[in-house]
């Protein structure tokens, strides 16, 4: 008979931490929404003050292989689009070295053995012969950001990486939202470097 009303207290007592825990949890929602709206507003204002612009490595002249061909592309079974291009330089003193450029190019993250893969877009072009300069060479020009106006934020991350928004772009990407705050890697790459392979006959290439 006297337990009856210690059972309603704590059965009241049991809802009145349940509903606050409740609402806890949606005030976090709340906030946490409200600083991922905030990000994204950020992400954009400084993607839209990014620009792509192209440096231009080294040229590195290609020697001639002895089939006579100066590179050789070989394609990755399991990825037919994944073209591998090796290729051999002679540098000071006559040292030759060896050298390789791919269309998709692996770089580790540091986490759990997972990797990113970049795409390169590499052309192979036949030097016209009336071409001032024939010398067989690769041409690599790398794809870097800079700020349109130096006194607001912009993007400083790797253009090679992937991003849910698109330079200059206003709106999100097809990845953005709660999601693209947990797995940010399923982007566009902003940008891909441009290497061109100059040859002088494409008759004898692979």
């Amino acid at each position: 008979m006297y337990n009856i009303p210690l059972r309603r207290r704590s059965l009241l007592r049991g809802w009145a931490i349940a509903i606050a825990a409740v609402a806890a949890l949606v005030a976090s929602l709340v906030i946490w929404g409200n600083q991922m709206r905030s990000q994204e507003a950020q992400d954009r204002a400084a993607m839209a003050n990014t620009k792509i612009v192209y440096a231009a490595d080294p040229v590195q002249k290609l020697a001639q292989r002895t089939d006579g061909s100066y590179y050789r592309a070989t394609t990755a079974s399991e990825y037919p689009s994944d073209i591998s291009y090796d290729y051999t330089t002679v540098q000071g003193q006559d040292v030759v070295v060896p050298g390789t450029v791919t269309t998709q190019e692996q770089r580790p993250t540091g986490f759990l053995w997972y990797r990113k893969t970049f795409a390169n877009h590499i052309t192979v072009r036949i030097i016209d012969p009336h071409e001032a300069d024939r010398t067989p060479r690769l041409e690599w020009l790398r794809c870097t950001v800079q700020p349109i106006d130096p006194s607001k934020p912009s993007y400083i991350g790797d253009p090679h990486d992937r991003s849910r928004l698109e330079i200059g772009a206003d709106q999100e990407g097809a990845d953005a939202g709660i999601l693209s705050g947990l797995f940010p890697n399923g982007g566009r790459q902003l940008c891909q470097d441009r290497i061109t392979i100059l040859v002088p006959d494409g008759s004898i290439q692979p």
